[in-house]
């Protein structure tokens, strides 16, 4: 008798752990990763930006121009395309244009922001890239960081270089509901698209 039940204990913890295998197969990575609170990875053709967008209100020292949409052909695969124009401000040490994200609802406990960055580099003669972030609430603003030139090592084969930033901001109490996200000009006469991607906040 002990032996049956034995059995049939096993034969329901295979089930189970199969069960589990299955509904999680079809997840996405960053949805399973832990520690992510919010992620975009811009696959989605019928989402666009992703609830991205500009917000020429919030420039600093930029007279270019700037357009936010979803590209899925020039890598094969759905990215953010932010086509810039930083001709007109190749002296400006911090040329920003700003997109901007709502949440609803509001996230709470995020700590680090990471995106991919693509550009090529033949479209620039000097200078380089940084990026910044500010996140509040509807009264006020939390926290910002900003980064440090951005380095993209990683080369493909259409000329374009790919890199990693993670921005990273202290201990927060209070939720965050809206967020703003800028890739700045330093001393670059930039002109032609930029590709973000796989961006998250753990």
């Amino acid at each position: 008798m002990k032996k049956n039940i034995v059995k049939i204990q096993v034969f329901l913890l295979v089930i189970a752990v199969l069960t589990v295998s299955c509904a999680s197969g079809g997840a996405k990575t960053e949805q399973a990763a832990p520690g992510i609170k919010y992620s975009w990875d811009f696959e989605d053709a019928g989402a666009g930006t992703a609830g991205w967008f500009l917000v020429p209100d919030e420039y600093w020292d930029f007279h270019g121009t700037a357009e936010l949409s979803r590209d899925a052909s020039t890598f094969g695969d759905g990215k953010l395309r932010l086509d810039i124009d930083f001709s007109k401000d190749a002296g400006s040490e911090w040329s920003e244009p700003k997109m901007k994200m709502e949440f609803n609802p509001p996230l709470e406990g995020i700590r680090t922001f990471t995106f991919d960055i693509l550009f090529n580099p033949s479209f620039s003669k000097g200078g380089h890239f940084k990026s910044k972030i500010i996140v509040s609430n509807d009264k006020k603003q939390l926290a910002d960081n900003g980064s440090d030139a951005i380095v993209a090592l990683d080369e493909l084969p259409n000329g374009f270089v790919k890199g990693t930033v993670k921005l990273r901001i202290g201990s927060i109490s209070s939720p965050v509901n809206n967020m703003l996200f800028s890739i700045a000009g330093y001393k670059t006469n930039y002109k032609g698209p930029i590709f973000i991607d796989n961006m998250s906040w753990e």
